[in-house]
């Protein structure tokens, strides 16, 4: 990041152009044609289990009983698989580079839209994370299958929390009590597409 151009945007003055900018990037990387080893899942679905905070138990259960069937056949196309906020520079109010990149590979659209959509509950709310779908499909002329939203969402567990503040710095003051409440209610809208 030190040799490119443009800063992390964690307060855009108009979010909703930020993210049409954040969700037509994706569009571009998704239609980049790069050979790429398989994606693989940082999921351990083993480990699983509802959280004892939920006001919601029951999706939760849901949730993890969906993930553990197998993952809907896909065609496969090159991912970046790290798409959030913290890895995206802007330049006066213009996205200009995607960096960290070493997780890049072949796998379904679905990784990176679920893992940018868990971000931004964590880190914003349901409601923002709910417009970058819509928006992504909108753009990308493709349904998002609900199976690798779930997946994405439920990297939420064991739980976040630590780092996020390290990593916002003096960008953005990250509202933990909210947290739980607001993947809570993304996980609800990705189940209820299944």
């Amino acid at each position: 990041m030190s040799y490119l151009d443009g800063h992390v945007e964690l307060t855009p003055k108009d979010p909703h152009d930020w993210l049409h900018q954040i969700a037509s990037m994706l569009v571009c990387i998704h239609d980049t044609n790069i050979a790429a080893p398989a994606a693989e899942s940082w999921l351990d679905r083993a480990k699983l289990e509802v959280p004892k905070w939920s006001t919601r138990p029951d999706v939760w259960r849901e949730a993890i009983a969906l993930v553990k069937e197998s993952p809907p056949d896909v065609i496969p196309c090159f991912v970046h698989h790290d798409y959030q906020q913290f890895n995206l520079l802007w330049q006066r109010g213009g996205l200009t580079s995607v960096v960290d990149w070493v997780w890049g590979s072949s796998g379904s659209t679905g990784i990176d839209v679920g893992h940018a959509r868990l971000n931004l509950s964590v880190l914003y709310s349901s409601e923002l994370a709910q417009e970058f779908l819509k928006l992504y499909e909108s753009l990308s002329g493709s349904t998002v299958d609900p199976w690798w939203d779930v997946e994405g969402l439920l990297k939420y567990l064991p739980g976040w929390g630590d780092f996020l503040q390290l990593q916002a710095g003096r960008r953005l003051n990250v509202d933990f009590e909210g947290m739980h409440e607001r993947v809570e209610a993304t996980l609800v809208s990705a189940l209820r597409r299944s």
